[in-house]
């Protein structure tokens, strides 16, 4: 899978960009706050439909973009894709809303809040059917947030990554997140008195059964990824640790990963249910549902240790590189097709020998994006087969003499319809 055109109007800091990348590792470099990184988040963010980045979508709409009177500010992402199921338009819009504006200035106040339209060739789509049409991985140096960060973030990790192959899975957590939040409501309401403990009966049965999609897809991608990451890890570190990760399922103790990718979806919704039953008197008394995907944790360890807690900076980054190679492979296996790579200035952060393995981990992939401040970030022979590109103030422009220039494009016209 390829990305062979990507066009960009007013969004973050591009006002136009028509950008032809080819295939095979495409560098791209530019000093810091550049546009490095937008470029990267766009497609990824035509992957997976949500910036990796952004607190809210608002963000993406470059501060000067163009405004008519009454008409609210806009961005546009279009990628057109190749894989093997044939060419594939993507198109995202991303509208402020107009009840956000402030009359008395050119642009929003502050940071709008936005809604996103998304077309697949031409056709308006909902955002869980566009999510996974291009696959993509990305790099960044917030990757060791997901090692000892909050649950939350690994969470997203698995989330984001389940959700590029399995649309079921992704339509199980937005049904899941309103369940969640009517059991809530009313666990509060039966522990203050205005409802009755019956009520939840049917809220419980719906969490159970959402959740219990969400926790076996979960243990099978933990199942999968831990043998693909074990090996990534072990070329990284020239097999000198050894690493495992240990998905953690938040079902009262009563099932543990390992148990949860051998039942079938039947059974673990039945041992779901009986542990929330035991459960109700503590959850009325939160207030809150105690039990489920949305408490789920991944963890990580080096041999007999904790990876969080007692593994050191570098040692936390090896873990979040050999994570990402492992999606990528994963991705790869699932889909058959590999997936785009997109790696965000990470190289500089990393030592002669794991650089030369990340290079080399990449290689056989059909297109890679990797940014970079300066060219001596990259090996001799990865520049040799590389085509190589410098971003300034929001413009992209291809390196002249470098190898493969000619295969790529870049230009900042307006995009065409």
């Amino acid at each position: 899978m390829r990305v062979r055109r990507l066009q960009l109007t007013d969004y973050r800091n591009f006002p136009r960009l028509d950008f032809s990348p080819p295939g095979g590792p495409v560098a791209i470099v530019g000093r810091n706050a550049q546009g490095k990184s937008n470029l990267l988040e766009a497609v990824y963010l035509l992957s997976t439909m949500r910036s990796p980045r952004a607190d809210g979508d608002g963000e993406l709409i470059r501060r000067q973009a163009d405004q008519m009177a009454g008409v609210p500010p806009l961005a546009r992402l279009v990628a057109e894709v190749e894989g093997r199921g044939g060419p594939l338009r993507l198109e995202m819009v991303i509208v402020a809303r107009s009840g956000d504006l402030d009359p008395l200035a050119a642009r929003p106040a502050g940071v709008p809040r936005a809604n996103k339209l998304i077309r697949v060739n031409g056709v308006a789509r909902r955002l869980a059917d566009a999510v996974g049409q291009l696959n993509a991985v990305l790099f960044t140096a917030y990757d060791m947030d997901v090692i000892d960060g909050p649950p939350s973030l690994r969470r997203r990790y698995l989330d984001i990554t389940i959700s590029q192959v399995d649309g079921g899975y992704l339509r199980a957590l937005q049904r899941y997140a309103k369940v969640l939040l009517q059991r809530n409501h009313l666990l509060k309401r039966v522990r203050d008195g205005s409802a009755r403990p019956e009520e939840l009966a049917f809220w419980s049965q719906e969490l159970v059964r959402e959740g219990s999609h969400i926790v076996q897809a979960r243990a099978l991608t933990v199942a999968s990824l831990g043998p693909l990451a074990a090996a990534a890890h072990a070329d990284l570190t020239d097999g000198q640790e050894e690493l495992a990760l240990v998905y953690q399922p938040q079902l009262g103790g009563a099932i543990d990963g390992r148990q949860a990718a051998s039942l079938s979806q039947a059974e673990l919704a039945a041992a779901f249910a009986q542990v929330i039953a035991r459960w109700g008197e503590r959850e009325i008394g939160a207030g809150a549902s105690l039990l489920g995907p949305h408490r789920d944790d991944l963890l990580f360890h080096l041999g007999d240790i904790s990876a969080a807690t007692y593994a050191s900076r570098a040692q936390q980054r090896t873990i979040a590189l050999a994570l990402r190679l492992a999606e990528a492979r994963y991705l790869l296996e699932r889909r058959g097709e590999s997936p785009v790579l997109l790696l965000d200035d990470i190289l500089s952060e990393l030592d002669g020998q794991r650089r030369a393995a990340v290079l080399a981990a990449i290689a056989d992939y059909e297109q890679v994006l990797v940014t970079a401040t300066e060219l001596d970030r990259f090996s001799a022979g990865f520049l040799e087969g590389a085509t190589l590109f410098q971003v300034a103030g929001g413009s992209l422009e291809a390196i002249a003499g470098a190898a493969g220039a000619e295969t790529g494009e870049a230009s900042s016209g307006a995009p065409s319809p």
